[in-house]
Formats: C-alpha cells, structure tokens, sequence
C-alpha cells in the first residue's frame, strides 16, 4: 500500500467535487469540466487496475475480450464510490488494494501488455 495516501487524497477530492457537482445541479448550474475529472479512475490507476476496456468496444471486440479473460470494467467500484461517506474512505482504499491483490492473482492475464 505504498501510494495508499495519494489514492485517499484522490478519492477524498473526487467525493467533495462530486458533492459540489450536486449542490450546483440542484441549482440548475452544470459545470461539464468538473465531471470529466476522473479522480477515481486515476485512484484506481495509481493502484494499478486496469484499464476498463468494455465501454468503448463494438459487440464483436468485447466477446472476444469475455472468452480470452482479458475483459475489465470498473463500473462495480465506480458504483460503490457514488454512494460512499468520507468516514467510509480508508477502508475502502484498504479494500481495494486487497481487492487489486486478489485480482492479479485470479486474473493474471488483465495485466499483460500486448
């Protein structure tokens, strides 16, 4: 857990960004740049997931993908963080180291570079 801090600091600013995103659209204020930050996709970047290769991908690529075992999304954690507290940040940062651990013993091959 080396980048543990960074990773914390990272999913911190992306839950007070997000929380100023809602009062703004409630509001009637959008601010497009904002959202398209990603602080979480470069927390989980930092950790070392890989890459979500199942949204911009047609049909035919992505069953492909499914069969060689090589098919990664990271929506099951963008869906968690939607809905995470900040008192609830460390030990999901926790859980998603081991979870990455755990990853890249199951599925060796999502971190192969061709």
């Amino acid at each position: 857990m080396f980048n543990f801090a960074i990773v914390k600091d990272l999913i911190t600013k992306h839950l007070e960004i997000m929380e100023q995103l809602n009062l703004l659209a409630h509001a009637g204020v959008q601010i497009e740049t904002f959202d398209q930050l990603n602080l979480f996709d470069i927390a989980l970047d930092v950790i070392g997931f890989p890459k979500d290769n199942t949204k911009v991908l047609d049909f035919e690529e992505l069953d492909e993908l499914h069969t060689e075992g090589k098919a990664f999304s990271r929506d099951k954690w963008d869906f968690i963080v939607f809905e995470l507290k900040k008192e609830e940040i460390d030990d999901f940062v926790k859980q998603l180291y081991a979870e990455y651990d755990e990853l890249i013993l199951k599925q060796p091959q999502l971190f192969v570079k061709e």
